[in-house]
């Protein structure tokens, strides 16, 4: 009995190949795509950050006023031409291209309409793309974010400080996304009416300067503040100028007494208008007599440098 005769081998890839390739490719672009939408394009970044300007970006909390040599930055109001040196610490590239570049040129709504004939498939505008991947409250959000969690560190690296020195029953701390305050006793540095600094808190002041002393890169601010009882002698006029000339003796002590950059230190005084308790009892008028040290945390202090270069 004859053999059956075998049907040659078809020339080329079998037929599962090319199914086996469709599928390879579709995995590829499938992965491509996850890998484009978990990073943010770097152009998109740049541009978003050319459209803050100064008036409507701001890292402080409402209400709150900073002196940076001889300008105000208050709430609502931020001074930020170094805007590249914040991004640094959220993680967006610092390298910003094109901050001159006008946006509302690419296509805003101006209320007019437009008289050009474009087709429907024309992309979205990229101002409006831009908003939809990177917000300026998502950048405040990630500033603050950052902010609280380099004050706590201060706040916790301070309060082991003052227990050591065993000075906290005399200093009030607490703390925001900007800085840590430490509220110091203003009966125990002055007498009554005077912005002297007491002979026998000459050490206490010792400990106080040497936990400024370790925050040399940082921003402090000392404010003086008193309570609503006019004060009746001939060397200030008001509780005003009290206030300020007793910030001004912590000021002079801090410069006499250690190594840090009278560049980095501002002086203010407040007088009654800031109290903490109320006037009414001895007590609070007690806790509103006070010196308050700001140290500004390293991410607020660059912003106040880079608003004046």
């Amino acid at each position: 009995m004859a053999m059956k005769k075998q049907k040659p081998p078809e020339e080329g890839s079998p037929a599962w190949m090319a199914t086996f390739s469709d599928l390879m490719n579709l995995l590829l672009c499938f992965f491509v795509l996850l890998f484009a939408s978990s990073n943010i394009d770097e152009e998109k970044v740049q541009r978003i950050i050319a459209s803050f300007n100064d008036s409507s970006f701001s890292v402080l909390e409402s209400g709150a006023v900073s002196l940076v040599d001889g300008q105000i930055v208050s709430g609502g109001v931020t001074q930020l031409p170094g805007i590249e040196s914040v991004l640094e610490y959220i993680g967006v590239s610092s390298e910003v291209k094109g901050n001159n570049q006008d946006l509302s040129a690419t296509g805003s709504d101006d209320g007019k309409e437009d008289s050009s004939d474009q087709p429907d498939s024309v992309e979205p505008n990229t101002e409006e793309t831009l908003a939809e991947q990177i917000s300026q409250s998502e950048l405040k959000e990630q500033l603050e974010e950052e902010g609280e969690k380099q004050s706590a560190r201060m706040y916790d690296e301070i309060s082991e400080l003052t227990e050591s020195y065993k000075i906290e029953d005399n200093v009030t701390m607490d703390y925001n996304a900007q800085y840590v305050s430490l509220d110091l006793n203003g009966a125990l540095l002055f007498e009554q009416g005077s912005a002297d600094i007491r002979e026998d808190a000459q050490k206490f002041m010792k400990k106080i300067t040497s936990i400024i002393q370790k925050y040399q890169t940082s921003i402090i601010e000392i404010e003086g503040h008193t309570d609503n009882v006019p004060i009746r002698n001939s060397n200030f006029q008001s509780n005003r100028y009290l206030s300020t000339a007793r910030a001004t003796k912590v000021y002079e002590y801090i410069v006499d007494n250690t190594t840090f950059p009278d560049e980095n230190l501002k002086v203010a005084g407040y007088g009654e208008s800031r109290p903490v308790a109320s006037n009414d009892s001895e007590e609070g008028r007690a806790k509103n007599r006070r010196v308050t040290i700001k140290i500004y945390n390293q991410l607020n202090s660059d912003l106040q440098e880079s608003a004046n270069p």
